[in-house]
């Protein structure tokens, strides 16, 4: 069912799930769930209605747009997908970390080891070089297409515009292992995911503050998935850098 709602005249969508962009775009906000009018902002991003239209609503139809958003934002730890269809066409998940081609680990090597502040607007980029079109498949395994330059930038900026964010969310365990393979590989990824883990264990500290505070529970948050990984990341990091100390 479509859910939409009215502001002076003007009919604004509710969406049925969060997709890769919007998510980027809540969790770039500064501050967002320490602000007393989160609510009002949270629906502005995810449905184009203005602030301060928002603001001056009737309590009853703001809460109840608010509680339709709530409830689409990520729960839990998503489920991994191995493949999903997505406009009639059904991509498949990187089927081997071994069989990886050079060009993948070497982009998501550069993508995922860019500045923390910059590594949420490559999630799309990300998802799309993990998921590609399937080719070939039978009932247990799956072929997918070769991993080119050329059909990438299409799927990343539909994969950020149509995408639920949940699948990429539910990916999570490849970054994990990416993390700590790019660890042991390149030096310079090694001080890359040191630098981000720092960054992200101060946001996940922030964001104990506000479940404290009982403005989002703990399984409510989308960003938590992140910062789980790189704290796990961190640790990995550390014990190899015990490893290495004690060889020397």
């Amino acid at each position: 069912m479509k859910l939409t709602f009215e502001l002076e005249g003007i009919e604004y969508r509710i969406p049925k799930y969060i997709t890769l962009g919007d998510y980027v775009k809540i969790y770039k906000v500064k501050g967002l769930f320490d602000d007393d009018y989160f609510a009002t902002k949270l629906i502005n991003i995810l449905t184009g209605a203005p602030q301060k239209k928002l603001l001056e609503a009737e309590r009853d139809k703001v809460d109840f747009v608010f509680t339709q958003i709530y409830s689409i934002l990520p729960k839990n730890t998503p489920a991994f997908l191995d493949r999903f269809e997505l406009d009639g066409i059904e991509y498949g998940f990187l089927p081997s970390w071994k069989k990886m081609s050079f060009g993948e680990f070497a982009d998501l090597d550069t993508l995922m080891t860019k500045k923390p502040e910059e590594v949420l607007d490559y999630l799309h980029i990300i998802t799309a070089i993990l998921y590609r079109p399937i080719i070939t498949k039978d009932k247990k395994k799956f072929l997918i297409e070769k991993y080119t330059q050329e059909t990438l930038d299409d799927r990343a900026e539909l994969f950020k515009n149509r995408l639920n964010v949940e699948v990429a969310l539910g990916a999570q365990f490849f970054f994990i292992q990416f993390a700590k393979n790019v660890s042991n590989y390149t030096p310079t990824s090694l001080t890359s995911w040191m630098k981000i883990s720092w960054v992200q264990l101060k946001m996940l500290w922030k964001m104990r503050k506000i479940l404290m505070k009982g403005l989002l529970r703990r399984d409510l948050d989308g960003m938590w998935f992140l910062t789980e990984l790189l704290k796990m990341t961190y640790q990995d990091i550390q014990k190899l850098q015990k490893s290495q100390s004690l060889k020397s």
